[in-house]
């Protein structure tokens, strides 16, 4: 045993020894957890971020007191402004490569960079110490190097303190806007873009079209400028307007394709999709600034041809399927809105009236397809389908836009209303019904919505085309036609509908065609009376035709319809209603026949009624029947009795007397059984 012990402890001997450390309890050694205390943000971030800053100001006001208070020439302050901002530069770079990465190093270079490309605003634009094409060359120069330097260090320091910076140098020295600040700006904005696109920086793209986008504005809003020498600047012609709007909106819509790319395999976040904010703004700030910039430089022609170049290139990137655009869908969607706003703008401003009905009709179509084939898609999320919803319903809200300003209702009966506005109504009408059947069953509020817009658009329609017993029979037909709808797609919304539109119709009939007081003078127009009644009629009867369970009562009001023409008609025969008016009421010297015929005809419908009532036992016949019969003796005993005379009064009297005689017989004959009863009967066995 002592041999094996003696044996292993050489072995262990042969052996290396292993050094053993051990970390102290709590915090790890790199610092506390979760990132960087208050105290070093404050230390290492925020102190050179503010040291950052204040040097790039003192430059810029070292240099605006020198030039106010001459101390020294021109040629030597540029020199030292640009001596100063590379010696930053290159110190930020020295620190950075020899003793680490450390914020102060990164706010050195962002703040040489803002600091060269506002000595090469002063020594090109501002004092003309060097030719443009100079200013130009060395700004690249330094664009290039704070662009190469941001991406390869991924400073955002550099991206915030040294390209915005450079965005904002023309303002800050004062330059003034002429086409070579126009030219910096541009080097300027194009490096932002370039480091959007490599490190995805939403927020600096953002801010590079927030801040150039006044500046190029202002430029192409100046068409004469000139400098502080007397020197006329180029004049602005629309090749230049073009050249610079275009520029800019292509670095937006490339910046926001970069970044959205380049986001779209990361982890997705919480917040608004790379790219999607600054597609949204870029594409909204250029189409409208350029749309303004080329109407005043050139015509509104040309900027119509601007809205709709934008809109195309926007619908191409967000529509097309590319191979080398792989473009994340949430981007795609913003494109293809911004794509459409453009369009419409550029269709707004170019077509007028009609024509502008008819387009916005064809591109709410053009959406109801799309809607159609997002929902038979299983891959199409709810993001889509809600974006080409409101496109739908923002063309169709524009052509109601146009469709009542064409055709607004203190025009509808006018005698010089166009007939483009009844037009455009009916464009509308069109459109919503069309858009209904193409997104079919599978949105079925969408449909019901788009189908009652329909509706509606053509009730105003008929009231501005139709009068009189033209316009009864529309709205009859309209009704009937809503409520099979509501029958067979079991759509809650149409039965309303469709009720209304017949309630309109009675109404219009019963007031304006046949008025009540027709019962007492007779019509004014017994023909279009007749015609007006006779439509409701025929709508109500097609509807109970049509009803397998609910029939009885649109037969009931189909009836009472009949009646109530019948009983025009009666009066108006016996006393036309031609060069009379409400006064005359009382006088019956021919109008007695009429009143006792009306009565007798009341009564003998009530009669029928009931006793069709009792023998089907129906209730609600019989109860309609007794309504009448009831309206009927009032009728006679507070009417008849005041105003017939002697002869026609005892006619009146009999003939009610008789028929209530024989319904009366024919209800007890007739009359449902009496209920058992119960009482008697035991509780389970009831």
């Amino acid at each position: 045993m002592s041999a094996a012990h003696a044996d292993t402890s050489r072995k262990r001997e042969d052996q290396p020894e292993l050094l053993t450390v051990e970390l102290p309890s709590g915090r790890p050694p790199g610092g506390p957890r979760g990132g960087l205390s208050f105290v070093d943000v404050i230390g290492g971030r925020v102190l050179a971020w503010v040291g950052g800053a204040t040097t790039l100001l003192g430059v810029v006001f070292f240099l605006m007191l020198a030039v106010s208070r001459g101390w020294i020439g021109v040629e030597a302050r540029v020199a030292m402004a640009g001596l100063g901002s590379a010696a930053l530069v290159g110190v930020g770079v020295w620190l950075h490569d020899r003793r680490a990465r450390t914020e102060a190093s990164l706010t050195m270079v962002g703040a040489g960079a803002a600091g060269l490309f506002a000595t090469w605003v002063v020594a090109g634009q501002v004092y003309g110490l060097v030719s443009p094409y100079v200013a130009v060359g060395g700004s690249l120069m330094v664009g290039a190097l704070t662009t190469s330097l941001a991406i390869r260090w991924r400073a955002r320091t550099i991206g915030a303190l040294g390209l915005l910076g450079a965005l904002l140098s023309p303002v800050l020295v004062g330059a003034p806007h002429t086409a070579l600040a126009v030219a910096i700006l541009a080097v300027a904005a194009a490096c932002a873009m370039a480091v959007v696109i490599h490190q995805g920086w939403n927020w600096l793209g953002v801010a590079a079209v927030l801040v150039s986008a006044p500046q190029w504005l202002a430029f192409l809003l100046r068409p004469m400028a000139v400098g502080p020498s007397g020197i006329t600047a180029v004049t602005l012609t629309t090749g230049i307007a073009l050249a610079v709007v275009g520029w800019f909106a292509a670095l937006g819509l490339a910046g926001a394709v970069g970044a959205a790319r380049l986001a779209e395999g990361s982890t997705p976040s919480h917040g608004m999709p790379a790219g999607v904010a600054l597609a949204a703004l870029s594409g909204c700030l250029t189409a409208a600034a350029g749309y303004v910039a080329l109407t005043r430089i050139a015509d509104q022609t040309t900027g119509e041809l601007w809205l709709a170049l934008v809109a195309t290139v926007h619908l191409v990137a967000g529509v097309g399927r590319l191979p080398w655009l792989n473009l994340p869908a949430g981007l795609r969607r913003v494109l293809i809105s911004l794509g459409v706003l453009a369009a419409d703008a550029a269709f707004a401003l170019a077509a007028h009236g009609l024509i502008q009905s008819v387009g916005w009709v064809a591109g709410g179509i053009a959406f109801g397809w799309l809607v159609r084939r997002a929902l038979a898609a299983s891959d199409t999320d709810g993001a889509d389908r809600a974006l080409l919803g409101a496109g739908l319903g923002g063309h169709l809200a524009l052509t109601l836009v146009q469709a009542l300003t064409s055709l607004p209702p203190d025009m509808l009966h006018a005698p010089d209303t166009p007939v483009s506005g009844f037009l455009s109504v009916a464009l509308l009408a069109a459109g919503c019904l069309a858009c209904g059947e193409l997104i079919g069953p599978r949105a079925t509020l969408v449909r019901r919505l788009l189908n009652r817009a329909g509706v509606a658009a053509i009730a105003y329609l008929t009231i501005g085309t139709l009068a009189g017993s033209a316009l009864v029979a529309a709205w009859a037909l309209e009704g009937a036609a809503l409520i099979q709808l509501a029958r067979r797609q079991d759509d809650p919304l149409a039965l309303p509908a469709g009720l209304a539109f017949l309630g309109l119709a009675g109404l219009h009939a019963t007031v304006v065609e046949a008025p009540p007081i027709a019962l007492l003078t007779g019509a004014a127009s017994l023909r279009a009376a007749a015609e007006a009644l006779g439509v409701l009629i025929i709508a109500l009867l097609s509807v109970a035709w049509r009803e397998a369970v609910r029939w009885r009562p649109w037969l009931l009001v189909a009836a009472g319809a009949a009646l109530y023409l019948i009983s025009v008609t009666i009066i108006t025969a016996f006393q036309p209603a031609a060069g009379t008016d409400f006064s005359m009421v009382l006088d019956l010297t021919v109008r007695q026949q009429g009143q006792v015929l009306l009565s007798a005809c009341w009564g003998t419908v009530g009669v029928a009624g009931l006793i069709l009532g009792l023998r089907r036992n129906t209730a609600l016949v019989r109860d309609v029947a007794l309504g009448l019969l009831l309206l009927t003796i009032g009728k006679v005993f507070l009417y008849d009795l005041s105003t017939l005379t002697s002869v026609y009064r005892v006619a009146s009297f009999i003939g009610l007397g008789l028929l209530l005689l024989g319904g009366a017989f024919a209800y007890q004959r007739l009359r449902p059984p009496p209920l058992p009863d119960m009482r008697s009967v035991a509780r389970a066995e009831r």
